[in-house]
C-alpha cells in the first residue's frame, strides 16, 4: 500500500467520521444540549484535521 493510498483512505475515513458526528449533534440539538455540544467541537476538530490533509 503506498503513502498515497494510505493518505485517501485516511482522509475517507475522517470525512465519513466528520459526516456521523454532525448529523449526531443536529440529532442531540433538541433533546440534549451538551451532547450536542460536544459531538460538535469533536466535528470542528476533525474538520481542521481534514482541511490540513489537503495541504
Amino acid at each position: 500500500m503506498t503513502a498515497a493510498s494510505k493518505h485517501k483512505r485516511l482522509k475517507s475515513f475522517m470525512e465519513r467520521k466528520y459526516k456521523r458526528l454532525v448529523e449526531e449533534a443536529y440529532n442531540y440539538e433538541y433533546t440534549d444540549h451538551s451532547l450536542s455540544d460536544v459531538c460538535t467541537f469533536e466535528a470542528l476538530q476533525l474538520d481542521q484535521k481534514i482541511k490540513f490533509l489537503k495541504y
